[in-house]
């Protein structure tokens, strides 16, 4: 199969070009004009296709000859919202109906910005959930490029596939890389508290002096607790899963049409902190925290008509961040987004 990949060097398109090839499919891989990240798919030999979203030029020569495309391109500031979420999904849509017609098919990566936000709630989020009056530019725009594929599907039987998919993390960026709030780590839950996002209180300056407390006696990471004793418990994406759920949307038949929320297994924090810790060598401690996550999505049809099963557990998927921080290959294409690198010695256990 010829695969077109739009966004091929962003974290999910990187990967996914990669597995494609391993998979034998031959690729073009739409990536920006001069792109510095090029080099993260340079090796996989796939047909290079500069095009700018925002321009839209050579649509048709984009879009012919292919078997199906992945439409993983995203943008956030206002005008990327505008010039690549709303109008690009739309007229690349209009460049399959008129250029493509026999495309086999159209997978959108929309986002699960469409449902609540939520840091803590006892309940699972379901399809009835999904916010159909979203707030803010970036959602606006994720429910506009829906919207247009769901048209395009209906009235011009493109075959089309939606992936919800979620906050999507690449190795190392799980644990502190990218963001601090997913972190393993004591001190960064104290950059957390002590930046003042959370304001000041009683409970959070006891919180803080009890972390900076369990630094002192030696321990590394921080197995977080909600305010009735309960770890962590949340639902994210590890790209090997998500790119696997792709792979999924352009085989399966009764796939399309439908739309999909793609998470990993929840990461429970009370399993991946003890075998992290346990791995390492390192010493964890646990603290009810005066901020938390609990909450996970419904993902039956993913599993019955997808057919997706994630792999990447809450043990695995701190393991693996662990290897990918001391340089072994897990199987993914490292992504962009770290925010900080860790300059302290950190050892592998003995």
């Amino acid at each position: 199969m010829k695969v077109l990949v739009v966004g091929a060097t962003g974290s999910i398109g990187a990967n996914l070009v990669k597995r494609l090839v391993e998979e034998g499919h031959e690729v073009r891989s739409q990536v920006r004009p001069q792109s510095r990240n090029l080099f993260k798919i340079e090796a996989f030999g796939t047909e290079i296709f500069p095009f700018d979203l925002s321009d839209c030029g050579d649509l048709e020569g984009l879009v012919k000859n292919v078997d199906a495309i992945f439409h993983m391109a995203m943008g956030e500031s206002l005008q990327e919202c505008l010039d690549v979420n709303i109008s690009f999904t739309a007229l690349l849509l209009e460049a399959v109906r008129k250029f493509n017609p026999d495309l086999r098919r159209f997978v959108y990566g929309s986002s699960v910005v469409l449902y609540p936000q939520m840091e803590y709630t006892s309940r699972v989020f379901r399809e009835s959930d999904k916010s159909t009056k979203p707030v803010g530019n970036y959602a606006v725009s994720k429910l506009s490029g829906e919207l247009f594929v769901n048209s395009y599907h209906h009235e011009h039987q493109i075959p089309t596939v939606t992936l919800m998919i979620p906050e999507t993390y690449c190795g190392r960026e799980i644990i502190g890389e990218r963001a601090c709030y997913v972190s393993p780590f004591i001190e960064d839950h104290l950059e957390i508290l002590q930046s003042g996002w959370w304001g000041t209180s009683r409970e959070l300056e006891n919180c803080i002096r009890a972390l900076q407390k369990h630094l002192k006696d030696g321990k590394q990471f921080l197995l977080p607790l909600l305010p009735e004793g309960r770890p962590w418990r949340r639902h994210l994406g590890d790209v090997r899963d998500v790119v696997s759920a792709c792979m999924l949307a352009i085989v399966e038949l009764r796939a399309v049409g439908e739309t999909f929320v793609v998470m990993s297994d929840a990461l429970d924090y009370g399993e991946g902190i003890p075998h992290l810790s346990e791995f390492t060598g390192l010493g964890y401690a646990e603290e009810i925290m005066p901020y938390g996550f609990s909450f996970w999505y419904d993902v039956k049809a993913t599993q019955n008509i997808l057919g997706y099963r994630p792999e990447i557990d809450s043990r695995r998927i701190m393991e693996d961040a662990w290897r990918h921080l001391h340089g072994e290959d897990i199987g993914i294409v490292e992504g962009t987004k770290f925010v900080k690198r860790r300059s302290r010695p950190l050892s592998l256990r003995a």
